[in-house]
């Protein structure tokens, strides 16, 4: 399918999947607290409770999504509005994914490039913040003949950075999850944060080339398709993973 004919409709369907998907999982993540804070397993219970955090979080964005994907046409305004909510969504729960990780493994001996759990959580938030203020101060480089050779430069550097951090925060759970056992699929929900990055970076890449006031349609809704997959996977199906050991069953093995 070409992206010029990624339908509007069929993509605001999968947004409010999306937020379905992300409430029942902060829905399911909070009873398994419950069931956790029952049974004094305080561990288990911190990780339950950061579960449904980070799905209530995300849920109420994307409900928020929903409502200006409908009630507004796709402008450059509107896609503004919309990735203002994204990155204010990824502020606020990329930190906390970082702590639930490492809570994860539950080994306070951590030999950390980027010095300890709390500071990989402050550069994770870093992270998201450099890169919205490419997206959102910047407009993704769009203009960038309008910029000047400061401004366009920052844009670039805030990027690098946003990857930088991005890198070393992969560095430091890939090294801190290599000696422990049974964490395959564990790897996967922060391996996929890269994911973001590709998708953002096209997304530029494509506006390079348009010479139009209003925000390309087929790279707004190809955005949507492409976050909401990566914040199910990353957000939901991780809590269900992480919490569905409180009612004596193991989602997608251990």
């Amino acid at each position: 399918m070409r992206l010029g004919y990624i339908d509007e409709k069929a993509t605001i369907f999968v947004l409010r999947v999306a937020f379905a998907f992300l409430a029942a999982a902060s829905l399911f993540a909070l009873v398994a607290t419950l069931v956790y804070i029952k049974a004094a397993n305080s561990a288990a219970t911190y990780v339950a409770a950061l579960s449904a955090i980070i799905n209530a979080v995300a849920a109420w964005h994307y409900n928020e999504i929903v409502k200006v994907r409908v009630g507004q046409s796709i402008t450059v305004d509107s896609e503004w509005a919309i990735d203002a909510l994204r990155h204010s969504d990824w502020a606020v729960t990329m930190p906390l994914l970082v702590l639930k990780l490492y809570a994860l493994i539950n080994n306070p001996d951590h030999d950390l490039i980027l010095g300890s759990v709390d500071a990989s959580a402050l550069c994770a938030a870093l992270m998201i913040l450099l890169g919205a203020y490419s997206r959102l101060g910047l407009d993704e480089l769009a203009n960038y003949e309008g910029l000047s050779r400061f401004g366009f430069l920052i844009g670039i550097v805030s990027y690098a950075g946003s990857v930088t951090f991005l890198v070393l925060l992969l560095i430091d759970l890939v090294n801190a999850y290599s000696g422990v056992a049974n964490t395959t699929l564990v790897f996967a929900f922060f391996l996929v944060w890269p994911c973001y990055a590709l998708v953002a970076f096209t997304a530029v890449w494509f506006r390079q080339g348009v010479k139009e006031s209003r925000y390309p349609k087929y790279i707004a809704l190809a955005k949507d398709l492409c976050f909401a997959a990566l914040d199910v996977f990353s957000k939901a199906v991780f809590a269900w993973h992480t919490c569905s050991a409180a009612f004596g069953v193991q989602v997608l093995g251990s």
